[in-house]
């Protein structure tokens, strides 16, 4: 069973000019998996990831996660299953600046009502992980940004969660907090088998994943495979971007 199915997948946005953000959309993603999903702006990647996510419900075609259907999911089972089943990690870290940085990374098994014995053992073991276990308790404000990024995804992965879905994580980062950053979601997919789909404009960060689907006008283009050498990945990711219209310098910031 894959971890995530999406079949003859569409979206449109209501309006005087109706938008079609994705058109028959067919995609699998293998449990274990590292998947980038590329584009220039507008191409529909976010869209795509949001209906992953449950974020936004598909207007045709169906989602399944781990063989379940989120879509057919009462609000309270859907809750659960978000947070049991999925692990979020964002371009802007959503942190509460209220809470240590301890206290941010088990926030979800708070909400599960964990034991604190149980809650401890898995904190010390993602921060042990992500090499943040010399910052638990400080704030996020009195940290780096690629700390915060590391904070937030030892918050997604602190549940095990069966997916982990990345939006630009690397967006507000420099190259060398983007390349730790990168390598520990690398080596949470390999050591832990956490299947990770990520959306990202940064050829680096691409050249991470395991296989780049590229989507162009709300519909998949393309596909590349890494072979043994993330180099040589990494320029197949450039010249595969070039061919399909998203030079590196036009995949801005402008999300949709």
């Amino acid at each position: 069973m894959s971890m995530v199915y999406v079949n003859g997948l569409n979206k449109v946005y209501p309006g005087n000019i109706a938008t079609h953000a994705l058109t028959d959309v067919h995609l699998t993603i293998e449990k274990g998996e590292f998947v980038g999903i590329m584009g220039p702006s507008g191409s529909g990647k976010t869209t795509l990831l949001h209906m992953v996510s449950t974020i936004g419900a598909p207007s045709s075609g169906s989602v399944l996660i781990n063989g379940a259907d989120p879509y057919q999911m009462k609000k309270d089972e859907l809750a659960v299953f978000r947070r049991r089943q999925l692990g979020f990690v964002f371009q802007d870290f959503n942190l509460l600046d209220t809470l240590t940085i301890a206290e941010n990374i088990v926030l979800p098994l708070t909400l599960d009502n964990k034991p604190l014995a149980e809650m401890e053992a898995r904190l010390k073991q993602v921060a042990d992980r992500l090499n943040i276990s010399d910052i638990l308790n400080k704030r996020s404000y009195e940290i780096s940004g690629g700390q915060r990024q590391r904070t937030a995804i030892a918050r997604a992965i602190v549940t095990s969660p069966a997916l982990l879905l990345a939006d630009e994580p690397t967006g507000s980062l420099d190259s060398n907090a983007s390349r730790v950053v990168m390598e520990s979601l690398e080596s949470i997919n390999r050591q832990e088998r956490t299947t990770i789909m990520l959306v990202t404009h940064d050829p680096l960060a691409a050249s991470y994943c395991s296989r780049i689907v590229f989507i162009k006008d709300g519909r998949l283009a393309a596909e590349i495979h890494r072979g043994d050498s993330r180099q040589t990945f990494f320029q197949k990711i450039i010249d595969t971007l070039s061919f399909w219209g998203g030079h590196t310098h036009e995949l801005s910031s402008i999300r949709v």
